[in-house]
């Protein structure tokens, strides 16, 4: 197995070559996997990429593709011919030609497809039936599978001569329309009677994947199970494929580097994308945290007069805005990571909320206390020191119920909490802290 150590060692050794037109590629990479050459063409500028694509072997681009981020893949097919996509889409799995097509625009799709052979034209049209968050669009159809009327003894004889696939460690019976029946755990295998029937020694099992699961669920159901694999079954009751733990930590990598891609507000976007592109995306979000600025501002414009007469302010504002902004962070960080992991539900909602509000009201008094003592000694205004304290126990407060309330508003509307969560709540704790702080100072000190 390559570490990362290697693979990055790797990489870097290529890309020096690369620069050099002097394309080679390194005694190490030759046991790359499909993940390992992805990680080195994402971290590769456009023009390195082509150059480089073009000395692989034939068998190794399409895992290669179906391997890299959406957006890295798209930008690399943009630098293909329409031949080579052709080429590259006929010589694929049915499980990578789903992730190419999905990087191709509906026409150019469907003509691919229909030069299909009629089952993996088949196959094909059954994943595209689904989302693409659901397992039925990305199940795994290498998965071994036997007729219910086998015998035991047969079975064995056919093991000897045939490879079992990957993370399989259970025999899958179906009937002849290709029901799931149940399954057989290989070490059961061997202590069976010879003559028995599958049939009469599987078992049926629940731990099943319906097709139209949610991927993540379906990754939480595999790493519960202790199996290296689970059936996967339609709504008739067919068995569609399976989903193994490798499919999984696909599944949980591509989740939590979304979920970091997020935090920055650049979702899946490629290293080398075009500037044009990058800077259309960013935009968005760049626009709209300048209508939350505003939004604080305009609350500052209210209290200009009083800000004018107490200097002090000014300098004292952003303490307020910056603590309830990390304290509402803290709580937002919690709240995603159980409405990911499925741990935050209705029922235990309203205890984290009493566990946050008291939390922040805690860290709240505290640091009011050492804020107000500081300001105290900077300015000599027990006043201003009072009004400072309240302000940070108020928003920090305001903050951590925001924290909780906003995310789980935003999952129930079908937005992305970790895309939009921050936003929201930087705009929330600005003009909470600024409106009691400087409300409270035009009150009492003017």
């Amino acid at each position: 197995m390559v570490s990362q150590e290697q693979r990055e060692s790797a990489f870097l050794w290529l890309l020096d070559r690369l620069k050099e037109d002097q394309v080679a590629v390194p005694l190490i990479a030759r046991d790359f996997t499909a993940e390992d050459w992805a990680f080195v063409f994402e971290g590769l500028p456009k023009d390195l990429r082509f150059e480089l694509w073009q000395t692989l072997t034939e068998d190794k681009k399409s895992p290669i593709l179906a391997a890299m981020r959406d957006d890295s893949r798209e930008q690399l097919m943009s630098l293909l011919s329409n031949q080579n996509i052709e080429d590259l889409a006929l010589a694929s799995t049915t499980e990578h030609l789903v992730e190419i097509l999905d990087a191709l625009p509906n026409r150019v799709a469907k003509g691919l497809i229909k030069k299909l052979n009629a089952q993996e034209s088949g196959l094909i049209e059954e994943a595209l039936n689904y989302s693409d968050e659901q397992l039925g669009r990305y199940v795994n159809h290498d998965v071994y599978t036997v007729n219910k009327s086998v015998t035991v003894g047969e079975l064995l004889d056919a093991l000897k001569i045939e490879t079992l696939p990957p993370y399989t460690d259970s025999i899958l019976v179906v009937d002849d329309t290709d029901h799931y029946l149940g399954q057989l755990d290989i070490n059961q295998l061997f202590n069976s009677d010879a003559d028995a029937q599958l049939i009469q020694v599987a078992e049926f099992s629940d731990r099943v994947l319906a097709a139209d699961l949610d991927l993540f669920d379906a990754s939480e159901a595999v790493k519960s199970s202790g199996r290296s694999m689970l059936p996967v079954i339609t709504k008739e009751g067919r068995l569609l494929g399976r989903f193994s733990v490798k499919d999984a930590i696909d599944v949980y990598q591509e989740y939590y580097e979304a979920q970091l891609s997020h935090m920055g507000r650049v979702s899946d976007e490629d290293l080398f994308a075009p500037v044009f592109t990058s800077a259309r995306r960013r935009a968005v979000w760049l626009g709209i945290n300048l209508l939350t600025a505003f939004a604080a501002s305009i609350v500052i414009g209210i209290f200009d007069e009083v800000v004018a007469q107490v200097v002090a302010l000014a300098v004292l504002m952003p303490i307020v805005a910056s603590m309830g902004g990390i304290t509402g962070s803290q709580t937002l960080t919690l709240t995603i990571r159980g409405l990911a992991t499925g741990q935050l539900a209705t029922s235990n909602l309203r205890a984290l909320g009493n566990k946050e509000v008291l939390v922040a009201f805690f860290n709240g008094l505290l640091w009011a206390l050492v804020v107000s003592a500081i300001t105290s000694l900077w300015f000599d205004n027990p006043w201003l020191s009072a009004i400072i304290a309240v302000a940070l126990v108020i928003n920090m407060l305001i903050a951590a119920i925001s924290g909780i309330v906003i995310p789980v508003l935003l999952d129930k509307m079908g937005i992305d909490p970790a895309l939009a969560g921050s936003v929201i709540l930087t705009t929330v704790t600005d003009v909470i802290g600024f409106f009691v702080f400087l409300g409270a100072a035009s009150l009492l000190l003017v």
